[in-house]
């Protein structure tokens, strides 16, 4: 499957500038759209393999800490997942799944796009929706074994050690590119997706001391 997506991915950026969209034959349009929707197909039964317990657990905005409201949460949820790398899963997927629904409305002039646009929206809020498990309430930069900041959890249930260590050292780092692959199809978005992503860069970049390009330096 991660074949028939890279060579999808690469046929495609061949035409990737405007000046060769634009002197694109219909053929060779359809031809890539017919490829991007067989492999989105495949690509579709990745969630149906996966543990039961692999799959996200919703928790509705009022039960979420303040202190993680501050920090940064969009809709009425955030996700739960049981493990940092569970939600590295999802998120890869879910990263490759935005690469494809944009390539096919990109090329795609004569079809529906209604449906497709809608996808590539919910899957934004998914992948924007494991923020604040992957990065808590932290806001400035702090020692891996520091807990004095608060995660997601379900009433009851506490956050293990663990899960303080490994969203510490790699919660970032592994938003950086679903985000960034975000930001680059921004065009697909809704303005508060597109703010919010901006603004959870920005805050990365802070937390790891990750050097922003000149282009993105101005993200607010």
């Amino acid at each position: 499957m991660r074949v028939q997506v890279a060579n999808l991915l690469g046929a495609a950026a061949q035409y990737a500038s405007p000046a060769r969209m634009e002197t694109l034959s219909e053929e060779t349009r359809l031809q890539i759209v017919a490829r991007a929707k067989e492999t989105f197909a495949n690509y579709e039964s990745w969630p149906s393999l996966v543990p039961e317990d692999w799959w996200p657990i919703a928790l509705p905005r009022k039960l979420i800490s303040q202190q993680i409201l501050d920090a940064g949460v969009l809709g009425q949820h955030c996700d739960i997942y049981p493990h940092t790398s569970v939600c590295e899963s999802w998120l890869v997927w879910r990263t490759t799944r935005i690469r494809i629904l944009s390539l096919m409305v990109d090329f795609d002039q004569a079809g529906s796009k209604d449906n497709v646009m809608l996808q590539i929206e919910q899957t934004a809020d998914d992948i924007l929706a494991s923020v604040p498990f992957m990065l808590g309430s932290k806001c400035e930069p702090a020692d891996m074994y520091d807990m004095d900041f608060v995660y997601p959890c379900l009433p009851g249930e506490t956050v293990s050690v663990d899960h303080y260590r490994s969203a510490a050292a790699f919660g970032g780092l592994t938003l950086w590119i679903p985000l960034k692959t975000l930001l680059e199809h921004a065009r697909h978005l809704r303005k508060d997706q597109m703010q919010f992503t901006q603004q959870q860069l920005r805050r990365i970049a802070v937390l790891y001391d990750v050097r922003l390009p000149v282009q993105d330096r101005t993200l607010p």
